[in-house]
Parts: C-alpha cells; sequence; structure tokens
C-alpha cells in the first residue's frame, strides 16, 4: 500500500510501536520479566510514543475534522480514546514499577492495545486523512518545530532480534 509522503515518518514509528507492543505482549509471568518489560514499554512510551500521540492531535486528527464538519469520524473517536487508554496502562505499569510488582496482564493488556491500535490507524484512519486531506498535508507537518523532527526516528530494530542499528534520520 503506498503512503502519502507525509505520512511515511508515522508509519516508520508505527514499525517502532509495534516492536515495543510485542514485547510488552510477551512478558511472562517470571518474577522479573514484567520488571524490565514493562522499563523498556515506559522508556519507549513516555518518549517516542507521547511525542507521536502528540503530533497526531495536533497535526493529522484535526485535518479530519476540518472536512467532517460536526461529526467526528468513528476512527478519530476511536484513536483518540485509545490514546487516553494507552496513557492510563502506561500510569497502571509507572505505578507498578514503584513498588516493583507489574502484573503481566496490564503488559499484555498495553502490548494488544497499541498493536490494535497502529492497526486502527494504518488501515483505516491514514487512508481516511489520505482521502480527506492530502492537500493539507504537507502544510500540517511544516508546522513541526525545526528543532525537531516530527517523529523521533531513534533506532531501527530488526522485528527478528538479529541487529539494531542507530538511525541518522
Amino acid at each position: 500500500m503506498r503512503r502519502h509522503p507525509a505520512l511515511i515518518p508515522f508509519s516508520h514509528h508505527h514499525h517502532r510501536a509495534l516492536v515495543a507492543a510485542r514485547s510488552a505482549r510477551a512478558a511472562t509471568s517470571d518474577a522479573d520479566a514484567p520488571l524490565a518489560a514493562a522499563r523498556e514499554f515506559l522508556f519507549f512510551f513516555d518518549g517516542a510514543g507521547v511525542t507521536h500521540f502528540r503530533d497526531e492531535e495536533e497535526r493529522l486528527f484535526p485535518l479530519l475534522l476540518e472536512q467532517a464538519g460536526a461529526e467526528a469520524p468513528e476512527e478519530l473517536v476511536r484513536a483518540l480514546l485509545d490514546h487516553a487508554r494507552l496513557h492510563a496502562l502506561a500510569a497502571q505499569l509507572r505505578s507498578g514499577l514503584a513498588v516493583e510488582v507489574v502484573e503481566a496482564e496490564t503488559l499484555q493488556s498495553a502490548g494488544a492495545l497499541l498493536e490494535a491500535h497502529i492497526r486502527l490507524e494504518e488501515r483505516e484512519l491514514f487512508p481516511l486523512i489520505e482521502l480527506h486531506a492530502a492537500a493539507r498535508l504537507e502544510q500540517a507537518l511544516e508546522a513541526v518545530p525545526a528543532t525537531r523532527s516530527p517523529i523521533d526516528t531513534g533506532a531501527v530494530v530488526d522485528l527478528k532480534g538479529v541487529a539494531c542499528v542507530e538511525s541518522n534520520s
């Protein structure tokens, strides 16, 4: 599937988020595994994840509202609710880390929701944005401050776990 060039950085970030989601879902009931997986998930979420959500909420999602009029598209409402739910799950993980007790179920819920959310955006929401707001995408992303890219590019992670290479983007 071809993606509008302005959405490609978001899709690349979604790839990294899928890695974080997979890692969270793989946490076992071994006493140390959920703690380590929660730290890893929160490192991703509190850094690049929150920045990504903010960029979507401030730059992409309003483009759909401009076209939709009074009613927000159902996909947009679901995406925003997912953002709020992921923030809530991250808060639960932070609380668990503070007392060194992280429930594997919470991690699995966070990973499953993050993965489902990415699928929603890639398969339903981004195509809607491309359909209704393609002409405005480039302009919306120009508003990103020059001091940072719209999406943190971070490390390129091989999903098979073979290599991790720092990106120069």
